[in-house]
């Protein structure tokens, strides 16, 4: 896999997020006809969600009709091939359907079990985020790109700690309230923001105890290429582990520890 073919790829992703912000941010501002439904696993899907799928895979399957497909709202397509793409349409849903801005959708392109480019467009925010293997980390807010880095802090009595939920974390790790007790400071920020907010430096760690990968593909290269990881609990490096613990990587061994110890 070249870089010129990387770079391909990685643009491609940024014509399917200009396509899901064009069908998102409206329905979004509106907040009407949203067409919310219960999922069987109590989760809420909307109109949008559908929407955005539906167009984004009918784009890919036109460009690249070879490649796999694998999106939160709908089955695998072309499940054993060496390309695939993984989708959320919306990364945040029931914030989104709400009025609350964070939300996003998430592209991440895998080659032969390895992502290679990542989209993380959050249009209500104004910000996007995106990665390609060996390439860096970059962000975009309100059209002014950076290149981004996670932050050089070694101690967790120093770091900002990121966390889904507190029942979430305690009910899997007995342990996270002594993270929390140590930190410098702890905030729950749900959804992809936690892991962005890592990769740019603003936050040492994000500990997600319930993710699905399309939850976190995307996510998993950007907290990479901005020098930090993304592990299970065993620090096992993985975007498919069901959880998802990601950090600016210097504290990564306590945080792992603490979590896992009995």
């Amino acid at each position: 896999m070249t870089q010129e073919n990387i770079s391909t790829y990685l643009d491609y992703c940024h014509q399917l997020a200009n396509a899901a912000d064009k069908i998102s941010m409206p329905n979004f501002i509106e907040q009407k006809n949203l067409g919310i439904e219960k999922k069987s696993d109590g989760s809420f899907v909307t109109n949008a969600d559908k929407q955005i799928e539906d167009l984004l895979s009918t784009m890919i399957n036109k460009k690249f009709p070879t490649h796999g497909f694998f999106g939160e709202e709908s089955a695998q397509k072309n499940s054993q091939a060496n390309f695939k793409w993984i989708i959320d349409p919306i990364d945040g849903t029931h914030g989104f359907m709400k009025g609350m801005p964070i939300w996003a959708t998430l592209i991440a392109l895998e080659h032969n079990k390895q992502i290679i480019t990542s989209m993380i467009s959050a249009p209500a925010l104004g910000s996007r985020w995106w990665a390609s293997q060996n390439n860096g980390a970059y962000k975009s807010f309100k059209d002014q790109v950076s290149k981004i880095e996670v932050s050089k802090i070694d101690q967790i009595s120093e770091s900002q700690v990121l966390f889904t939920g507190t029942k979430e974390c305690l009910k899997k790790w007995p342990n996270f309230q002594k993270i929390l007790d140590s930190a410098w400071r702890e905030r729950g920020v749900g959804d992809f923001w936690g892991h962005c907010l890592v990769a740019e430096g603003a936050a040492e760690s994000m500990i997600d105890p319930i993710v699905n990968i399309w939850d976190v593909a995307a996510l998993y290269l950007l907290v990479s290429e901005a020098g930090g990881e993304m592990t299970d609990d065993s620090g096992f490096q993985s975007y498919s582990s069901g959880h998802a613990i990601s950090s600016n990587k210097a504290i990564h061994p306590k945080i792992v520890e603490t979590l896992s110890s009995q």
